[in-house]
């Protein structure tokens, strides 16, 4: 007799006996804990669990005669409220052993259990394409019960959760007898859950009647799995659901066909007008010269091709026509590409920033891709490597970009305090909202509405709770960049805590650039006591607090106190302010030589690499939930010194590479090949979640984790948001760079020609992206 038994039923089974058996092999070579809760489990858990699984096969004979033992959780909408649920349920169940093929391809969508459960196999999706495949036409003839629409239906794909009870019990619950526990309960036992990225039984596909809802799965699982269990059934799909646009929806929709429209005709204008320029040159250069020769040409003869002294003159655009060319591809394209060093410009920061972005990346896509893997106890092997741990601990590379920030605002302030001696405070606040919110509104309003519909699968209804229904509620603090005071869970773009806390500390630049370009002592005294303060602050709420040193994502006790402080700007200030300081003293030495001798600045690089290795791998050995916990002296020294110290250390080697120390580094950092890709971390920056979400979320299968596949993940994240981010920033950000220069630039003379007006433009364009994150 064959066994049909969907992956639920096995799961759970496998789960609770994993949970009372020695540790397995995975265990024993990682150093895991044994896997039983602190209740443990007794061998009655077990044996209710496996009379319950049994109490719901039934036997079923075949056409051939074979005999089939098939699970009734394979169809859990048998007692469904609804009454065309109800019935095609009923028929799916007992067409099972017919003639007809569409309830074995029914039963063959649901999931199924497969090997290495032990090992963290608990997401087992089924075949989201072949449940979406099937389509039932019923004889009326042969149920003459049925209504008219009820002849016909497909086939509806729902992803499950089951979660176990016992994982919300109390401490006193769990301290009693597992006898105690369980006595007089007649469903599922104790259930023991491997981990699983916070899915405690990973997502089980069914596939059911499309007359059945999800609520239906839900609640008829619940009835055949008992109170011990918790049953939650995701959002579900068929191949006849419709989109229905929201007036939200179309209303980005159109923008973003009408900024469509303007790119092609700000390219299509721009074209033009360079056309009309490359004939006139043509034409004045070509033109022969009527005259005796030796003799000079009369005027308006000059025809000599080597005079090129005076090019054709048209009249400059007006705003109108300005703000059309900011659309232009090809102007927007040649500028994100032009490499031309420029006087003043930090080229290393270029390298830096684009590998700080791919870092940051690196970081989301690793921890990101387990939660739907095949063998999440094997990843936990790769996690304990050495060189694992840049990915682990990649949170300085946030503060990378603190310290960036704070460098190219006290750099770029100090340089045209200098040379105009004013300071607009409405223009420098204005500047900067208008420079960051343009893009970031932008990317608020298509992760707010058209992003969900691009997508499906198992899991692809994870990316409405994943960020997208907060962006609908809570979008307006993002605009007023106040979304950080707020609870993790209420974010909009996850990730867009940063531009608020950076948005925060530059509303209070002021205060520490003006004293700094005024009286250069105080400021710089100002500069380190209140540097000193908040750092000391640190420390306290450390000490105070009881929060581990950073972020465990694989250990989360004690993480709720960490992560509502993790995004205030009182936590973060300390290297933006180190990066304030580095900024000045660059624009003091600016045009100045610089002159170390081997023994000054070798210690310096030995210094940075002491430090920067230290602060990643600072929290080796701590990371892993089998590792020690790190003791209130590691987590006050490391919590409240490790940003300071990263800031320090990065600021080393901008300094060296600035001024001629940085060798063979400040070669490849200053490469010009880094420039573009730098001038679009500010816009992969603002997409990357979404192209990560997308990546995960769409997946139709489960993933196996090891190096070589990490690799090609990780290759193409960075890749495809780069790619993504050109089309962004030529869509929602150089067109706006562009604007705001057209409405607060004076408008050129009538005469000025349109090449003598874009190359005065082009003049005045900066290369570093000052805002770029």
């Amino acid at each position: 007799m064959r066994l049909v038994v969907p992956a639920l039923a096995v799961l759970l089974l496998s789960l609770v006996v994993g949970g009372r058996a020695d540790r397995p092999p995975y265990q024993l070579r990682m150093g895991l804990p044994p896997l039983a809760p602190p209740s443990g489990v007794s061998l009655a858990d077990v044996e209710r669990t496996v009379d319950l699984l049994a109490e719901l096969m039934e036997e079923r004979t075949m056409p051939s005669g074979e005999r089939l033992a098939v699970s009734r959780l394979a169809v859990p909408t048998l007692q469904a409220s609804d009454g065309l649920c109800r019935a095609h349920s009923r028929i799916f169940w007992d067409e099972l052993t017919g003639e007809a093929l569409w309830p074995k391809l029914m039963l063959d969508a649901t999931g199924k259990v497969s090997d290495g459960i032990l090992a963290g196999n608990v997401n087992i999706f089924g075949s989201f394409d072949e449940c979406q495949f099937i389509t039932v036409e019923l004889n009326a003839t042969k149920y003459p019960d049925l209504p008219t629409q009820g002849l016909h239906f497909v086939g509806r794909y729902v992803p499950v959760i089951a979660f176990p009870i016992i994982a919300t019990r109390d401490k006193h619950d769990l301290q009693k007898d597992p006898a105690d526990v369980s006595e007089h309960d007649d469903d599922l036992g104790s259930i023991i859950i491997l981990p699983s990225a916070g899915m405690p039984t990973g997502v089980i596909g069914m596939c059911v009647p499309s007359s059945c809802s999800s609520d239906d799965v839900a609640r008829g699982l619940q009835l055949l799995l008992g109170r011990k269990v918790s049953v939650s059934a995701l959002e579900s799909t068929t191949s006849e659901d419709s989109v229905e646009f929201t007036p939200p929806d179309r209303a980005v929709i159109t923008i973003m066909a009408l900024f469509g429209g303007l790119m092609v005709a700000g390219t299509c204008l721009d074209l033009h007008y360079r056309g009309c320029t490359r004939r006139l040159m043509a034409m004045l250069q070509l033109k022969p010269c009527a005259c005796v020769p030796g003799a000079d040409p009369p005027a308006g003869q000059q025809g000599d091709a080597s005079d090129t002294s005076q090019p054709p003159r048209r009249a400059a655009p007006g705003r109108p026509q300005q703000a059309l060319l900011a659309f232009s591809v090809y102007t927007n394209t040649q500028k994100l590409l032009d490499t031309t060093p420029r006087e003043g410009t930090l080229a290393c920061l270029h390298g830096i920033r684009f590998f700080t972005m791919t870092w940051v990346v690196l970081g989301h896509a690793c921890g990101g891709i387990v939660q739907f893997t095949q063998n999440v106890i094997v990843a936990y092997d790769y996690f304990k490597s050495p060189l694992f741990e840049v990915v682990a601990n990649a949170m300085p590379s946030v503060d990378t970009f603190f310290l960036l920030s704070g460098v190219l605002v006290a750099y770029g302030f100090c340089n045209a305090y200098e040379k105009t001696k004013k300071f607009n405070l409405p223009m420098f606040y204005i500047h900067r909202y208008l420079r960051l919110t343009t893009p970031y509104a932008f990317m608020i309003a298509i992760a707010s509405t058209w992003f969900i519909y691009i997508g499906d699968g198992p899991v692809w209804s994870f990316t409405k709770s994943s960020g997208q229904l907060n962006c609908v509620k809570y979008w307006w603090r993002n605009l007023f960049y106040i979304q950080n005071f707020f609870s993790v869970g209420e974010q909009c773009l996850a990730q867009s805590w940063y531009l608020a806390v950076d948005m925060q500390m530059f509303v209070f630049a002021p205060l520490v650039l003006l004293p700094l370009v005024w009286r250069p002592v105080f400021g710089l005294a100002w500069l380190g006591l209140i540097t000193t303060l908040f750092l000391i602050l640190r420390m306290v709420l450390w000490g105070v607090k009881d929060m581990p040193p950073i972020p465990f994502g694989l250990r989360p006790e004690n993480q709720d106190e960490l992560m509502n402080q993790y995004m205030y700007p009182w936590m973060r200030c300390t290297v933006w302010l180190v990066g304030i300081g580095l900024g000045f003293l660059l624009h003091k030495l600016r045009g100045r030589r610089v002159t170390l001798r081997p023994w000054q600045y070798l210690p310096g690089w030995i210094a940075a690499f002491a430090v920067g290795i230290s602060v990643v791998y600072g929290m080796y050995g701590y990371q892993m939930p089998w590792d020690p916990t790190p003791s209130k002296a590691v987590a006050v020294a490391y919590g409240g010194l490790h940003r300071l110290a990263w800031g320090l250390a990065v600021s080393w080697v901008i300094f060296a590479c600035v001024t001629g120390y940085g060798g063979v580094i400040n070669t490849f950092l200053s490469h010009p090949g880094f420039v573009p890709l730098s001038r679009l971390t500010y816009a992969g920056y603002l997409i990357h979640i979404n192209v990560l979400y997308f990546g995960i979320f769409s997946s139709k299968g489960v993933l196996y984790y090891d190096g070589l596949r990490l690799v090609y993940w990780v290759l193409s994240q960075v890749i495809v948001t780069f790619a993504f981010a050109y089309a962004f920033s030529m869509t929602f950000e150089a067109p706006f760079v562009a604007l705001e220069k057209v409405m607060f630039s004076t408008p050129p003379p009538r005469h000025e020609s349109h090449t003598d007006a874009r190359a005065k433009q082009e003049r005045v364009d900066t290369a570093a992206n000052v805002e770029a994150k």
